[in-house]
């Protein structure tokens, strides 16, 4: 029940929470993928009741690492081999729908190995 409660927060904490200015400006700059993924986490760890500092620097730092970067990218194009998903028709979508599993697969390792 823990790791659905946590899943909720991550959807709260990424659209919810998430206005045009973090949305628009995590990839470009360092403060408002800040904010978002502090609101994210803080989402998260309420609906979940992680409030361990380890489970907050966990996801604080991955939810970062995958905001700010192209890491997500990266794992499509170069690692999966997958570059005709991650372009038009599929892409925009695509994209999302990774990085979503990606912040589920942290969720679940904080679940799983952290709390």
């Amino acid at each position: 029940m823990t790791l659905t409660l946590a899943i909720i927060g991550h959807l709260v904490g990424d659209y919810l929470l998430q206005n045009d200015w973090m949305a628009l400006n995590k990839k470009k700059r360092t403060l408002p993928c800040a904010i978002h993924c502090t609101l994210w986490t803080l989402s998260v760890c309420a609906f979940a009741s992680w409030w361990t500092l380890p489970a907050i620097g966990v996801l604080w730092v991955t939810h970062f690492a995958q905001d700010r970067t192209q890491i997500v990218l990266f794992w499509m194009t170069k690692i999966n081999r997958q570059p005709e998903f991650a372009k038009p028709p599929s892409a925009p979508w695509s994209i999302i729908v990774v990085d979503n599993v990606w912040h589920i697969v942290a969720l679940w390792v904080v679940w799983r190995f952290v709390v």
